[in-house]
């Protein structure tokens, strides 16, 4: 009977054929779990449909993301819907609904008093009603305020945040204050109808889904009977497709995606764990770029973005006078490489003011809004916090580019390319304004 060495290696030899056997077949049983999926011919439906919802012209959309731009926080969508909200609940506004919105709305809402007999044609309509609660100033998204009827409606709109800081204890008391004998109708406007964080305020303000908005502005834009503008039908069905691209999706199409999950979850989490994670794959590419040029310099990076600056930048102390990075950056300006779904684009970034570098960022602010083949800025004024000094209309990459090319290495080819015609050409044009302000803001400190 074999002992020592030889004796251990032949009991383990077993034991690594049988974990061989194994890792095979759940090779092959993913495999299969693969095939089952590709050959769903619900996969093609799904496709289809989830083209036929990007292909549907958004113009809302389209003008949100200009007035917006598209590196602005979620919450300036927010903005953007109770704007577009107020205008129409607003019956004295030019487009001619009346009080139409507003009644039907209200029914949506569940409001406790009968306003089909109501007119409340005289509403006003007030965007952030400002109010003071405990020493604490509060802004309501939208209220609705009809004297005559003694009626209020009061809406907070949360798209893409949620409740904080009691919120809606907050409104019901300011509104109590002061309305006291007015009709309330208090609704919580969420994309799922979320509920209010505290139970007190459960049964006092309606959690209300986009959804129900999508009815109402469907129903009225749909109403053939309505002698309304052509331009406000075709407003409202604009708006209704901004709806349900951003707020209320096809319940077909996620209903169908899910649907596929359950059935193929282990396909699908397979495919979903090797997917390409873009920026930390792109971002070794910015890093190169800005190497190869010794007069740039990596600042800082974040899980999406490389941050840099020019070094000639250091001659001059006021551009370390900056803060609020998410690192311990003290750059007032900076370069940034913005990655958003696989798709790079160029940013310029200037942050908050203080008693330091306030003059410089004014000086900075007007040279650029003189150079507009260079710079396209957010803002059309100058203000003391953040500001983005200039984002690239176009990403560097098409959403083609994040396909079969990412791996065959033809994407990483066009975008060494646009890095190596950027940091040759635009970049030192760009930098040269700033470092003109510079040498303005020294000079006119000395003089």
């Amino acid at each position: 009977m074999p002992s020592g060495p030889s004796a251990a290696l032949d009991g383990v030899v077993p034991a690594i054929e049988q974990l061989e056997r194994a890792l095979g077949e759940e090779r092959m049983r993913l495999a299969a779990s693969l095939d089952a999926l590709i050959a769903d011919e619900r996969l093609q439906r799904l496709e289809r449909l989830a083209d036929q919802q990007r292909s549907e012209f958004d113009g809302l959309d389209f003008i949100g993301e200009s007035r917006l731009g598209s590196g602005q926080a979620l919450w300036g969508w927010e903005e953007f819907h109770s704007d577009v909200l107020a205008l129409l609940l607003n019956p004295k506004e030019r487009h001619g609904l009346g009080d139409c919105f507003l009644r039907a709305l209200l029914h949506c809402a569940g409001t406790s008093q009968d306003v089909g007999a109501v007119n409340l044609s005289a509403a006003e309509v007030v965007r952030e009603w400002e109010h003071e609660v405990d020493g604490q100033l509060g802004y309501l998204d939208i209220l609705v305020v009809d004297r005559e009827a003694r009626l209020l409606c009061a809406i907070e709109n949360k798209t893409f945040s949620s409740e904080h800081h009691e919120q809606l204890t907050r409104y019901r008391i300011a509104l109590d204050a002061a309305y006291p004998s007015f009709a309330k109708c208090r609704v919580f406007l969420t994309p799922q109808g979320t509920e209010p964080l505290r139970q007190e305020e459960l049964s006092l303000w309606t959690a209300l889904p986009y959804s129900a908005v999508l009815d109402v502005v469907q129903q009225i834009a749909a109403d053939g009977e309505n002698s309304m503008n052509p331009d406000v039908r075709a407003f409202l069905r604009l708006y209704a497709t901004t709806l349900r691209r951003n707020l209320v999706p096809d319940t077909s199409v996620s209903q169908l995606a899910r649907r596929i999950y359950l059935e193929h979850r282990e396909a699908v989490e397979l495919l979903l764990a090797n997917r390409p994670d873009w920026a930390a794959e792109i971002k070794p590419a910015f890093k190169i770029a800005i190497e190869r040029h010794l007069e740039w310099r990596l600042d800082h990076e974040i899980k999406n973005a490389i941050r840099f600056r020019a070094n000639v930048w250091d001659r001059y102390g006021v551009t370390r006078t900056g803060s609020g990075w998410e690192s311990d950056s003290d750059a007032l300006i900076l370069f940034e490489f913005l990655i958003q779904d696989g798709r790079p684009r160029f940013q310029v970034w200037m942050s908050p003011a203080n008693e330091k570098n306030e003059k410089l960022r004014e000086c900075l602010f007007e040279a650029i809004k003189q150079r507009p083949t260079l710079f396209s800025p957010r803002e059309s004024a100058v203000r003391a916090s953040w500001m983005i000094l200039h984002s690239d209309e176009d990403h560097m990459l098409e959403e083609d580019d994040l396909g079969l090319g990412w791996d065959a290495g033809t994407t990483r080819a066009k975008l060494e390319s646009w890095l190596s015609d950027f940091t040759a050409t635009r970049l030192p044009r760009m930098n040269q304004v700033i470092v003109d302000c510079l040498n303005k803001h020294q000079a006119e400190k000395q003089s």
